[in-house]
C-alpha cells in the first residue's frame, strides 16, 4: 500500500525544527519538494519523503539525537487535529484512544495499539510495511508521545519502560535524560508501557463539547482518507506479518483472505504477478533491511526469512542484488549509525 503522510504534520515538525534555527525551504528543497506544498492544507507527502525529510533534519542539524530534542518544542500541537484533540479529552484514557484511532491521519501506515495486563498498560506502535522508520523517527514517535503526555497533564510523568525497535545506541544519555524509565532497545516494536492507574488522571484542559466537535471533524477527515489498498498489498502484508513468526505458506495467506489457493493465485495472476514473485519480493526488502542492522547474524537473517539454510539465501540474495550478503553488508553505509 502507498503509504502517506499529512503536510499538516509536517507543518508542525517544522514549527518544531525552527526552534533549532532549521529552515523548512532547505529541508524540503534537498529532498526535491518545493515549498509551495505547505501552502495546500490538504496535500499528503510519501512515506519515503517524509523519511527523507527527517534524514535531511539529522543532516542539516548535525544532531543524531534530534528526533528526541524536537520533541520538547510545541507538542502535541504538532499533531494538527489529533494533538487539538487529545487536549481537551477528559483523561489519558480517553486520549490514547484518540492517538489509537486517529493516528492515520498524521501517517496511514502506522498503527497504534492500547492493552492492559497485570495492572501495567502497554501502548505499542507498528509501522506496516517497508521501509521502516529510520532511527530518528523511532525517536521523535516515543518522546513525543511521552512529551504529549505530560504536556496535557501538567505533570512530570515517567512509564514504567520505554522499548525501541533500534540498535543500542553508543550513548544513550540523551534517552535517559527524557524519558528517565527503563529504556529496552533492540525490541521488535515501539512500546511505552505505564501504570493502569495513570490512565484515569485528568487533562488540563479537559473540554468534552470540544471534544465532541473534534471527534466528528476528525472521523470526517479519517472516512476522506483514500482507501487504495489492493489485493497484491494485503498479500504483501500477510508475507511480511507471517515471516515475523513462520514461513507464510500460499495456503495460509489464501485462508486468511477467504479465498482457496488456486482462486488467489488466479486472482494474482490477473494483477500480473504471483504468490512467489510477491515472497520474493518482500523476502528482498527485509533482507536489504536486515544487513544494514548489523547485530544481527546473517544465518538469522536467513532464519528470519523463512530460509532452511543459509546458503539458499545466499543464492537467492546474489541473484537479487547481483552481490552476497556479506559483500552487501560491507558496502552499506547506515544514515544513522548506533
Amino acid at each position: 500500500m502507498f503509504h502517506t503522510v499529512s503536510i499538516k504534520f509536517v507543518q508542525g515538525i517544522f514549527n518544531a525544527a525552527r526552534g533549532v534555527n532549521l529552515q523548512p525551504e532547505a529541508l524540503l528543497a534537498a529532498i526535491g519538494l518545493d515549498a509551495s506544498i505547505l501552502e495546500n492544507a490538504d496535500a499528503r507527502i510519501s512515506r519515503e519523503q517524509y523519511y527523507a525529510l527527517w534524514q535531511e533534519i539529522v543532516h542539516q542539524s548535525g544532531d543524531r539525537y534530534i528526533g528526541l530534542h524536537l520533541s520538547e518544542f510545541n507538542v502535541p500541537a504538532t499533531w494538527d487535529i489529533l494533538g487539538y484533540v487529545i487536549n481537551s479529552c477528559t483523561d489519558v484514557a480517553e486520549a490514547l484512544s484518540r492517538i489509537v484511532r486517529y493516528s492515520e491521519l498524521l501517517h496511514t501506515g502506522l498503527k497504534f495499539f492500547l492493552k492492559t495486563e497485570d495492572n501495567v498498560t502497554q501502548l505499542t506502535s507498528i509501522t506496516f510495511g517497508l521501509p521502516q522508520p529510520p532511527v530518528v523517527c523511532v525517536q521523535w514517535g516515543l518522546a513525543s508521545i511521552v512529551v504529549a503526555v505530560r504536556r496535557i497533564t501538567g505533570l512530570d510523568w515517567v512509564p514504567i519502560q520505554v522499548n525501541f525497535p533500534i540498535s543500542t545506541p553508543e550513548d544513550i544519555s540523551a534517552y535517559r535524560c527524557l524519558f528517565r524509565a527503563l529504556l529496552e532497545f533492540n525490541q521488535p516494536t515501539a512500546e511505552i508501557l505505564f501504570d493502569v492507574a495513570f490512565l484515569g488522571q485528568p487533562v488540563l484542559k479537559s473540554d468534552p463539547g470540544l471534544c465532541s466537535i473534534l471527534d466528528r471533524y476528525a472521523e470526517d477527515l479519517l472516512a476522506r482518507l483514500p482507501q487504495n489498498e489492493t489485493l497484491v498489498d494485503r498479500v504483501l502484508q500477510l508475507i511480511s506479518e507471517g515471516l515475523r513468526t513462520s514461513n507464510p505458506s500460499l495456503e495460509a495467506i489464501a485462508h486468511r483472505l477467504g479465498y482457496t489457493p488456486r482462486t488467489l493465485q488466479r486472482q494474482l495472476k490477473k494483477a500480473g504477478t504471483s504468490y512467489q514473485e510477491l515472497l520474493d519480493q518482500m523476502r528482498q526488502q527485509l533482507s536489504i533491511y536486515y544487513l544494514q542492522e548489523r547485530h544481527i547474524a546473517i544465518c538469522e537473517v536467513a532464519f528470519l526469512l523463512g530460509f532452511s539454510e543459509t546458503s539458499a539465501f545466499y543464492h537467492a540474495f546474489k541473484r537479487w542484488t547481483g552481490t552476497t550478503p556479506g559483500e552487501y553488508r560491507r558496502s552499506v553505509h547506515l544514515s544513522f549509525p548506533a
